[in-house]
């Protein structure tokens, strides 16, 4: 597994749904109280881009079929038996950095 920058810290805001491909793998960002996290950017239910919901506060909505994700943990709300895959972040030199394995 390897890091990749993806995008600029100061370009991510707080509240913010980024999806990026990130070394083939797509990835979803979001920025809660300063803290970046990322996850595969697909709904633990039928795949669906999460980069499509919507967010509000740390919960995040699917938008097909209104799975509920924290995305401060990545535990599922509704149901709470899902789970979001979380890949590793890093800030280094004003940017976030993603690791994901290599293809």
């Amino acid at each position: 597994m390897a890091f990749h920058r993806v995008i600029a810290v100061a370009d991510l805001w707080n509240g913010d749904l980024v999806a990026a491909d990130v070394g083939g793998t797509h990835v979803l960002l979001v920025k809660i109280d300063d803290v970046v996290h990322a996850y595969a950017n697909r709904c633990a239910h039928l795949g669906v881009a999460l980069s499509e919901g919507s967010l509000a506060g740390r919960v995040l909505t699917c938008s097909a079929h209104h799975w509920q994700y924290d995305v401060v943990t990545g535990r599922g709300v509704n149901p709470d038996s899902a789970c979001l895959s979380r890949f590793p972040v890093k800030i280094e030199g004003g940017a976030v950095f993603v690791e994901v394995p290599d293809e």
